[in-house]
C-alpha cells in the first residue's frame, strides 16, 4: 500500500497584494454608494445647498469618530491612529463629490 493522498490547504490568508486589492476594492464601492446616496439627497436645492450639506456631513462624522468611536482591545496609540486615518478619509471622500449642474 502507498501512502495515503494528501490534500493541500488553501492559505487563509491573503497576500500583501491581494489585500489592497479587497481594501482599494472597497473604497471604490463605498465611495461610489455614497456618491449616488448624496447626489439624489442634496442636488435638487443647488450648489450653495449641496456644498453646505457635505460640509455638515463631513463635519458631524469627523467629530462622531473622535467623540464616540471605541476601539475594544486596543492600546491609545492605534486608537489615535485609527480615528486620524478614519477622519482623513472622511474627508478626503467627501471632498471629492462634487456638484453636478447636468
Amino acid at each position: 500500500m502507498g501512502a495515503p493522498l494528501q490534500r493541500k490547504e488553501p492559505s487563509m490568508a491573503p497576500n500583501a497584494t491581494e489585500l489592497q486589492a479587497i481594501n482599494t476594492a472597497w473604497q471604490i464601492a463605498i465611495q461610489e454608494i455614497l456618491r449616488m446616496v448624496i447626489r439624489d439627497m442634496y442636488h435638487a436645492g443647488g450648489e450653495a445647498n449641496f456644498k453646505a450639506h457635505i460640509k455638515r456631513i463631513e463635519e458631524a462624522a469627523v467629530d462622531s469618530i473622535y467623540t464616540d468611536l471605541r476601539l475594544r482591545e486596543s492600546d491609545e496609540w492605534t486608537e489615535v491612529l485609527v480615528k486620524e486615518r478614519a477622519s482623513n478619509f472622511v474627508t478626503t471622500l467627501l471632498t471629492s463629490f462634487t456638484y453636478d449642474r447636468a
